[in-house]
């Protein structure tokens, strides 16, 4: 008889760790939809999903894309709401993946402007992309093609070495909480 009255009281009290549990569980994915609502329509927000479909769609690791964007840029996630993406380097190398005009044309296979190249995201990123794969295709190599990308030779510079090795990405991320 007393194993019962155990027995009810242990049930009830797992059953109230659950209840608590699924309660934590709803509250942080109420917290976490709070954050995508505030991030959406954003540059920030947008940059990710551009990095996000074109790297999948070209096989760039995703920490590379990354790590690309946050040294041409210093892109910092997705709730980064002060990224810039519309610089201009010394070189000429515009928009958020800091492209070169006249070489993104035999990417887009389309005249492309400056300000084209400057203010679309998914544009300038798609071709980004695009490039990191011809680079890796020739070399082989993602931190030979991360040099190349930099500076149009394929060398193992700090740049390279950096966006190719760094795999925790994320820790420059601004963090929304």
């Amino acid at each position: 008889m007393m194993f019962l009255k155990f027995k009810d009281a242990f049930i009830l009290v797992i059953l109230t760790i659950i209840a608590a549990l699924l309660w934590r569980i709803d509250t942080s994915m109420n917290r976490f939809e709070k954050k995508l609502e505030s991030a959406e329509g954003t540059v920030s927000f947008q940059m990710y999903e551009s990095i996000e479909k074109w790297s999948d769609s070209f096989g760039i690791p995703k920490h590379i894309a990354y790590n690309v964007a946050y040294k041409e840029t210093k892109y910092r996630g997705p709730f980064d709401f002060d990224y810039e993406h519309r610089l201009e380097s010394s070189a000429g190398a515009v928009g958020p993946m800091q492209i070169i005009t006249r070489w993104a044309q035999q990417f887009s296979r389309r005249r492309i402007s400056e300000r084209e190249l400057k203010t679309n995201v998914d544009l300038n990123v798609k071709i980004s992309m695009q490039m990191l794969r011809k680079w890796h295709n020739i070399y082989n190599d993602w931190t030979v093609a991360c040099g190349a990308y930099n500076s149009g030779q394929p060398i193992r510079n700090e740049y390279a070495v950096y966006c190719a090795g760094n795999t925790d990405y994320k820790n420059k991320w601004v963090d929304l909480k």
